[in-house]
């Protein structure tokens, strides 16, 4: 009796250990298929698509709604679904395998399990030095200036500038006003002008799109995976990266140049070419492919200089110039 009870014993271990085997060669697989799949799509960033054709698009140069429109063409809601161990939302109006990027009355919530799995994906996937080089100029290139106005905005949020009370009270104007209330001595902030190492500059209707991302993760608890998640991934690719104030705040002197916001330059002429410099001869600013870029008749650009025939606006964060000839100042 001791003798079968002793072999029945050994078998449940052994087959225990078996399934334990099994399981983890299955996880270590779908980790591995998951990490292939979000490599093939950085790989594919210059293949992306506007999946919000009733929005403005100004990819790669843009906020983050236009920024996860794109991303969404290379790995749609189901698809990520599909991949994670978990539901990524645990309420919100995400349904059906697809995002409602342009609900501006609901969001997700967040799975705090799903993101902090997608940061193990992330980890596994920037581990990979080889990688990192080979699709760094298309993060650059695509992702970096979003990624870069993240990591400034969640760092001068919590370098100790703010006490906890004033972060909330940030925070939850953002979410109450839905991301659109600019006025509010409160979140003033980030209505600065911030000045990037590449020379361009980012207004507060930009960066206050990023700010809300931050308020709506504070809201559903997963600010401090999505930092983790973010920072992984941005580090990686910008180990370089040290977060000082005054680093990015203009100075006076720059303010004074970039204006205050009080004059508007608008366009009136189709097809108007974004230049470089304030010459007919001067470049002009183009999308990915080679073809120029436009803005729409209608638009209204933040002014901030002019010189000759041209005025000098903020194209999405870009300085760029335009013929006063097919343009007016409001």
């Amino acid at each position: 009796m001791n003798k079968q009870r002793t072999f029945r014993s050994i078998m449940v271990a052994l087959s225990a250990m078996v399934i334990l085997f099994v399981f983890s060669a299955f996880s270590r697989d779908g980790k591995d298929s998951v990490v292939q799949r979000f490599k093939s799509a950085i790989m594919n960033l210059d293949y992306t698509y506007h999946t919000m054709p009733d929005e403005f698009d100004y990819w790669p140069e843009c906020g983050i709604r236009v920024t996860g429109s794109h991303l969404a063409s290379l790995i749609s809601l189901s698809d990520l679904q599909k991949m994670l161990p978990c539901p990524l939302y645990v309420s919100g109006p995400h349904h059906d395998g697809k995002w409602e990027l342009e609900n501006d009355d609901e969001f997700g919530h967040y799975n705090p399990e799903a993101i902090t799995y997608l940061t193990s994906i992330a980890e596994t996937m920037v581990s990979d030095k080889q990688f990192v080089e080979l699709s760094k100029l298309l993060v650059d290139k695509y992702l970096y200036r979003q990624m870069h106005i993240m990591m400034v905005l969640h760092d001068a949020l919590y370098d100790g500038s703010y006490s906890k009370e004033e972060r909330e009270t940030i925070f939850r104007t953002s979410v109450n006003t839905r991301g659109l209330d600019y006025g509010s001595n409160d979140v003033g902030f980030f209505l600065q002008l911030l000045n990037l190492e590449d020379g361009t500059y980012v207004y507060g209707n930009i960066d206050y799109r990023f700010l809300h991302f931050w308020a709506r993760r504070w809201s559903d608890g997963t600010i401090d995976q999505f930092y983790q998640l973010l920072s992984t991934v941005f580090k990686a690719y910008h180990p370089e990266y040290e977060f000082l104030a005054e680093t990015y705040w203009l100075s006076e002197e720059d303010e004074e140049y970039a204006g205050e916001g009080e004059t508007y330059v608008v366009i009136d002429g189709s097809q108007l070419r974004l230049r470089l410099g304030p010459s007919t001869s001067a470049e002009t600013f183009k999308w990915g492919d080679g073809t120029n870029r436009h803005p729409k008749v209608g638009e209204r650009f933040l002014y901030l200089d002019q010189e000759g025939d041209f005025y000098q606006i903020d194209f999405y964060g870009h300085a760029l110039w335009v013929s006063k000839k097919f343009t007016h100042l409001d």
